[in-house]
């Protein structure tokens, strides 16, 4: 007895087996495969929006900084102006003539003299002693000489 895998009887004379026919029909495709040239046409034009929504948003905010910034300006302006004019107000108010004026006539100062006004240094001493009138000055200056006199005269 043979062994089946070597009996070629088995392949001899072979009737036929009909084969089924295959027709190419065209207009029926496979089921639809996602095209990638399309993708990358609709992810183009998504980056393309959003880059040009990025670009009118951008402005917009431009335009409404550079408005406030106006604002601010002119109100900078006008501080500025107010400024001036108080500075004005406060350097006429204060100005030297302005005050003496006050001085006098509201309260009733007067310039001091030639007259009022002593120098003197000060050589050693921490103390001055001043006369307070005309009068003991006078007799101030009596006393001294006739003190230097009498030393004078005295042996």
């Amino acid at each position: 007895m043979a062994q089946p895998a070597y009996d070629l009887e088995m392949f001899e004379n072979r009737a036929a087996r009909p084969r089924a026919k295959v027709k190419a029909v065209r207009g029926k495709k496979k089921a639809p495969r996602l095209n990638l040239r399309a993708v990358k046409t609709v992810a183009a034009a998504v980056v393309m929006v959003a880059l040009v929504v990025g670009f009118l948003y951008s402005q917009a905010v431009i335009t409404e900084l550079t408005v406030d910034i106006q604002d601010v300006q002119s109100q900078l302006v006008s501080e500025q102006s107010t400024y001036n004019y108080l500075s004005g107000v406060l350097d006429s108010k204060t100005s030297l003539r302005n005050v003496e004026q006050i001085a006098a006539g509201q309260l009733g100062l007067v310039k001091a003299d030639r007259s009022q006004v002593t120098y003197f240094s000060l050589e050693g001493e921490s103390v001055i002693n001043r006369p307070q009138t005309a009068a003991q000055r006078l007799t101030e200056f009596l006393s001294t000489g006739l003190l230097s006199l009498m030393d004078y005269l005295n042996p």
